[in-house]
């Protein structure tokens, strides 16, 4: 019995190996990179291409000061001036640690994670000694759950990544709209450098945005940069 226990393990780990996410990084960029790219940008008054940079690499950095702190300076260099949105802290730490390591680098801690567990699993199942068994177990828990948070925060890394929900004004300005199509009465006209929530995808060639005043409505796709 132990030794189909032991097989089963095996075969575990080698599946939860190969379903684990792996890649999928932005490639050739990191936080740092980008942050400079914005920099550049801003000695050249370049604010709306300043913003896109900052705002990526803030989407890699949550929690790094020094991006939040340039990105308020280009807001306040933007016709629109709009104040920005509102986060919760918890939200904002935890998409910090979610961000604090890559895709791979979860990937293959929840691996090493698994595979430690399985080994003191198999040792707290063959050992006789009862203390060797306790401390077995105890690890084998603890290290499960490294795994099973490795997985979710990998996942997560994929998600954040993925999920282009923000966006930069990147043309002199343009006209929000009450409905997706060109004839449709303007609410407001918004201008470079200025930060959109994304709300709808499902119209072709329109996004469905919100302003961080709370404001509505629907926007060109080709006039923004999505982040």
């Amino acid at each position: 019995m132990k030794k189909i226990i032991a097989l089963l393990l095996f075969f575990t780990a080698i599946t939860c190996f190969a379903a684990a996410p792996k890649g999928n990084e932005l490639p050739g960029y990191s936080p740092q990179s980008l942050f400079q790219r914005g920099n550049a940008y801003y000695k050249q008054c370049d604010y709306a291409n300043a913003m896109i940079s900052y705002k990526r690499a803030q989407k890699m950095a949550p929690l790094n000061k020094d991006i939040a702190h340039n990105i308020e300076i280009t807001r306040t260099k933007t016709i629109d001036k709009m104040p920005p949105e509102s986060n919760i802290f918890f939200v904002e730490w935890y998409k910090g640690l979610v961000m604090a390591n890559t895709i791979d680098d979860w990937a293959m801690l929840s691996v090493v994670s698994l595979i430690l567990a399985l080994l003191l699993f198999l040792a707290y199942l063959f050992v006789s000694s009862m203390a060797i068994r306790k401390v077995s177990f105890y690890m084998c828990c603890l290290l499960f759950l490294s795994f099973c948070f490795s997985v979710l925060f990998a996942w997560n890394r994929k998600y954040i990544l993925n999920s282009h929900d923000t966006a930069v004004v990147k043309v002199p300005s343009v006209q929000i709209k009450n409905l997706p199509t060109a004839k449709s009465p303007e609410t407001a006209v918004i201008h470079e450098g200025t930060c959109i929530r994304i709300t709808d995808k499902d119209m072709k060639g329109w996004y469905g945005i919100r302003l961080s005043d709370g404001r509505e409505g629907w926007i060109h796709a080709s006039a923004v940069e999505l982040i």
